[in-house]
């Protein structure tokens, strides 16, 4: 199913009330991804994709 936030794509854009756009990470999927590594493992610590990514 995909997220009702962000349609899969997990990148958000959040318009600023001057007019510029940020594009961030979708927090809905951010959440439901931590939620799925809590239920999968034990004693372990969760990093989000996007710091993957980065590293």
């Amino acid at each position: 199913m995909a997220c009702p936030m962000c349609g899969g794509t997990r990148r958000i854009t959040i318009r600023l009330p001057d007019g510029r756009e940020l594009e961030t990470a979708c927090l809905e999927c951010l959440d439901r991804e931590a939620e799925d590594f809590e239920e999968d493992d034990e004693g372990g610590v969760f990093v989000p994709w996007e710091v993957l990514d980065l590293v």
